[in-house]
């Protein structure tokens, strides 16, 4: 499984040999493929935790569906060259967020120019929960493909004020005023909405995941890992200033320092950690989720039940404990934690083993097959 597809994975964002790895995963089709899968990525950690997994499982794709997958970064599409001619039967693109609504249709242009006979589907690496490139794309795709999904079908549908749903809700908590954005999503979308899983996909956490025994939760000398960021837009920044303020508030937990440290010392001390704390960031889904659940510490988090992921790691009770999203049971969902070792034990595991059932048994090929089965 980590062949060398999966070592030049590990490589497409580094510095020195990031070139050489891009290089070749979009290397030519042998000639004699029966399908041809070409994954137009976009250069950001965040979006290619989702190519990511096309790679990782490559050999049993082409087992199961008789396909052959390449990466390629979607840099020369959006200067406006057509792609190298693969004549591929599936395109799967990325863009990111800001790409406007004509600049995107030249894109999905020059992609169908190189691919004309392709299904062409839409793969949406952003952090918020809302479907806003749907109106420009819903004409030209056959999948819609997100890491995670509203689970009322009239919020998909809703203009929020400041254009999300946690622009909404924080900034009326905090007297931060925005104006409503409505995406225009067309009813069309909903039979074309696809999930796929979310970071654990990166090249570092499904190796992790593939070969790590369940962490021992006991003997850890901190209560909770409260490590996370804080600048950024007026309402990210509020909330989550309120969140460590909360946390902080509790008297008599032994917490981490809440400055910068390495990602090393970052995990380190994630796995010395009992709880980990992961507020919303721009969108629900964090890397710091994961993080704490492949460290075996209890994952807290605002609320998850409006969400739909792949697979479901957001359990209330059962993989995660959920708390207000203005935090206010914080305190009482903490203690009930550190005053209950078989609770956060069963809780751990379950979210672990989650994971890693997913990962060792490459459920991500058979959640695909809607790729494959026209």
């Amino acid at each position: 499984m980590f062949g060398l597809d999966s070592i030049a994975a590990e490589n497409v964002l580094t510095r020195y040999v990031g070139s050489t790895a891009r290089a070749f995963l979009a290397r030519p089709f042998p000639r004699k493929s029966n399908r041809r899968l070409v994954f137009y990525y976009e250069l950001k950690a965040i979006s290619f935790t989702q190519a990511n997994p096309f790679i990782y499982y490559a050999d049993q794709m082409r087992a199961r569906y008789g396909v052959d997958v390449r990466c390629i970064p979607n840099s020369e599409l959006l200067k406006g060259h057509v792609p190298r001619h693969d004549s591929a039967d599936i395109v799967l693109l990325q863009t990111w967020f800001d790409l406007d609504s004509d600049a995107l249709g030249r894109v999905i242009g020059l992609v169908r120019e190189a691919n004309p006979s392709a299904q062409i589907s839409f793969v949406d690496s952003f952090a918020h929960s809302d479907i806003r490139q749907a109106q420009a794309l819903e004409p030209e795709i056959s999948f819609y493909i997100k890491k995670s999904r509203l689970r009322q079908e009239s919020d998909i549908f809703r203009a929020f004020r400041g254009d999300t749903n946690l622009t909404e809700f924080y900034g009326d908590l905090y007297g931060i005023s925005a104006e409503p954005v409505d995406w225009q999503v067309p009813r069309n979308i909903l039979p074309k909405l696809r999930l796929s899983p979310n970071f654990f996909t990166a090249p570092r956490f499904l190796k992790a995941f593939a070969r790590s025994d369940m962490p021992a939760w006991g003997g850890r000398p901190l209560d909770i890992q409260t490590r996370f960021g804080i600048n950024g837009s007026p309402w990210y920044k509020a909330m989550r200033q309120d969140a460590l303020d909360k946390v902080r508030g509790i008297k008599g937990l032994k917490l981490s320092p809440a400055d910068r440290v390495s990602y090393r010392d970052y995990m380190i001390e994630m796995r010395q950690s009992k709880i980990c704390f992961s507020p919303h960031g721009y969108g629900e889904l964090c890397w710091r989720d994961i993080e704490g659940i492949l460290s075996g510490a209890v994952l807290v988090k605002p609320n998850m039940d409006h969400l739909e992921s792949l697979p479901d790691l957001y359990r209330s009770d059962e993989t995660y404990l959920p708390v207000r999203w203005d935090f206010e049971d914080l305190e009482p969902v903490i203690h009930r934690l550190l005053h209950d070792e078989d609770l956060c034990r069963y809780l751990s595991e379950n979210a672990f083993r989650a994971v890693q059932d997913y990962v060792q048994n490459a459920r991500f090929v058979d959640d695909m097959a809607f790729l494959f089965d026209n």
